[in-house]
């Protein structure tokens, strides 16, 4: 099995288990989350649901926090559709790379990806994804 979180093109965790129950662990970015993978690295050997879920609203906490939910199948992301903004066909992952890279507010959402900005349908969708990422 193959866990994985990331913005594309930039940081991302990959966290395999082999056959054995084993995990794996491998991810490219910045040193906040080069940190949060050495932390991760020396709780391996210890059963998933006795990892230490960071808590922080930081780009390496969130996705961090990812990988190890899907990991232990606790992740539950709050929008499953493809398309969050009908109105100006905005991805869900546009949306959550801005709230990853620090749009933690949904007017900072809208001025970054456009998203909620026609009729506002979707502004619930953005909160929820701001509060989802921010593990509140």
């Amino acid at each position: 099995m193959i866990f994985e979180a990331q913005i594309a093109g930039r940081d991302e965790i990959r966290l395999e288990k082999d056959a054995d129950g084993q995990f794996h662990l491998s991810g490219v970015g910045g040193p906040d989350l080069l940190q949060h993978l050495k932390s991760l690295r020396e709780q391996l050997g210890q059963p998933i649901e006795q990892w230490t879920v960071p808590e922080g609203a930081g780009l390496a906490d969130m996705l961090v926090r990812e990988v190890i939910l899907k990991a232990q199948g606790k992740w539950a992301f709050p929008f499953c559709e493809s398309e969050l903004c009908h109105c100006r066909g905005i991805p869900t992952a546009v949306v959550d790379s801005a709230v990853l890279t620090g749009a933690h507010d949904p007017r900072i959402v809208s001025e970054q990806t456009s998203a909620s900005t026609a009729c506002g349908t979707c502004r619930p969708d953005v909160e929820a994804i701001i509060k989802y990422r921010k593990g509140e």
